[in-house]
């Protein structure tokens, strides 16, 4: 990677003063389970009210129409909840992370795709009794009324499905994961049609259509409001580069400055989605953890060389306009609170932890424990053991290939203990890459340290 530019943003005030931290919400974790079982008991419900229980006993034929219907309604719950959660709703974010609203997502999603194929099996039973299995194949993909429509709708969730398992996923790029993602809006919206003509729940009860179709459109109006609406108010309000400068060989920090940042609210160890708006890039967002508390002067992300869209961003102009969309992120400065700290981290996952450092007071007393492979990736380490120091803590670095290392597992239980004895009584922040977060959660998980006190964040893609 050659030398990137760096200079100053004319805009940038002389004294910065902290941004607003994120806003909180009265809504609890609770909440969204309470709404996805009372969602799950009304599809039940109509199932029920529409004889669904009775025909199970009434004969082969009678039980596999029932199934299909029961299945294919669950089916469109679970996709409808996963799509809710996509839609990045402010108040669930806050409290879970953006990172386990998608792995639910992702969950939710198999699920579906599950009970789809529940749906089609059902159906070919249940449409079979009356003309033969050549005849049912023929109604489902094509025959009956939107059925067609139906047919290429399920083999779109189900690529995207495949494309979503973690053996598949890890030989895409993540443009070309999310991109064939993006089919599975594609396929729900053709599977929506043979929901209302098709049975008896939808096509004969009114008052049963016009809430299922209610249900629709407030999940379109989230998705436009929440989803695509946070996209298009960063690309009209973007921030500019306004420094650019060299951390390490492969690794530089980036800062975003501008009128925009009238309009944020982050809070140290957040996340946003950068877009780059230039011809070659407008498409892509990608995930930058902030590393320094944001404030006046601008949002700093420490970027590290991983690709096209990393190198891209550390070689654009001063000036260059970038969508920023967040922020993201529920484990911040304010949620460790009063807590003393520890931070577990390696390579540029020290992002998060030095911006939570900064934004600390002597009360935390933090801790980092600073892995690398290379002296090379102790990224922001004069910058980190002064902002340690300043809040009376500590900051220990292990360095060197894991084969090499003195001490076989540098976060067992035991070595935990004995680097930090009051481990007991802080807050954990793992940030790394996913062997580190493994060893360090079975390391605190054998220590004793409650899950709840752990805070780390889950791979989603």
């Amino acid at each position: 990677m050659r030398t990137p530019r760096s200079g100053n943003y004319s805009d940038t005030p002389r004294r910065p003063h902290p941004l607003p931290p994120a806003r909180h919400t009265r809504a609890l974790p609770s909440d969204l389970l309470a709404i996805t079982g009372a969602f799950a008991i009304l599809i039940v419900g109509l199932w029920v009210r529409h004889g669904g229980v009775a025909a199970l006993s009434k004969g082969w034929a009678d039980a596999a129409t029932s199934i299909t219907q029961l299945s294919g309604l669950l089916a469109s719950g679970f996709g409808l909840v996963g799509l809710a959660l996509v839609g990045r709703p402010r108040s669930v974010e806050r409290h879970i992370g953006l990172d386990r609203m998608f792995v639910w997502h992702r969950i939710l999603g198999e699920t579906m795709t599950l009970l789809v194929g529940v749906h089609i099996a059902a159906a070919l039973v249940a449409w079979s009794a009356a003309g033969g299995l050549l005849n049912a194949v023929k109604d489902l993909t094509g025959r009956q009324p939107y059925m067609a429509l139906a047919t290429v709708g399920s083999m779109l969730i189900a690529v995207v499905t495949i494309s979503s398992l973690a053996s598949v996923r890890r030989r895409m790029s993540y443009e070309t994961w999310y991109f064939v993602h993006l089919a599975a809006y594609v396929g729900f919206a053709m599977s929506f049609g043979h929901q209302l003509v098709t049975g008896d729940i939808f096509g004969n009860d009114t008052v049963a259509r016009v809430l299922w179709i209610s249900i629709h459109l407030a999940l379109i109006a989230l998705l436009v409001v929440r989803r695509w609406g946070t996209t298009m108010r960063s690309v009209l309000r973007p921030l500019r580069i306004a420094d650019v400068r060299t951390v390490s060989p492969d690794t530089v920090a980036v800062r975003l400055a501008g009128p925009g940042l009238g309009r944020i609210e982050a809070s140290a160890g957040q996340f946003f989605f950068l877009r780059p708006l230039r011809a070659r890039w407008w498409w892509q967002a990608h995930p930058f953890s902030l590393s320094a508390a944001p404030s006046s002067a601008g949002l700093r992300f420490t970027i590290k060389n991983r690709g096209d869209a990393s190198r891209s961003i550390a070689q654009m102009p001063l000036g260059t306009k970038i969508a920023v969309e967040g922020p993201y992120g529920s484990c911040t400065a304010e949620s460790i609170g009063s807590k003393k700290a520890l931070f577990i981290v390696g390579g540029v996952g020290v992002a998060p932890a030095r911006a939570m450092v900064e934004a600390m007071s002597e009360v935390n007393e933090p801790v980092v424990l600073f892995r690398a492979s290379r002296h090379e990736d102790l990224l922001h380490l004069d910058e980190l053991r002064e902002l340690v120091d300043a809040r009376g803590g500590m900051l220990r670095t292990l360095v060197g290939p894991s084969a090499s290392l003195a001490v076989k597992d540098p976060f067992s239980a035991r070595r935990l203990t004995e680097v930090v004895p009051d481990l007991a009584d802080r807050a954990v922040v793992v940030c790394g890459p996913d062997r580190l977060v493994w060893a360090a959660r079975q390391g605190l998980r054998a220590a004793g340290i409650p899950t709840s006190s752990v805070h780390f964040e889950r791979p989603w893609w």
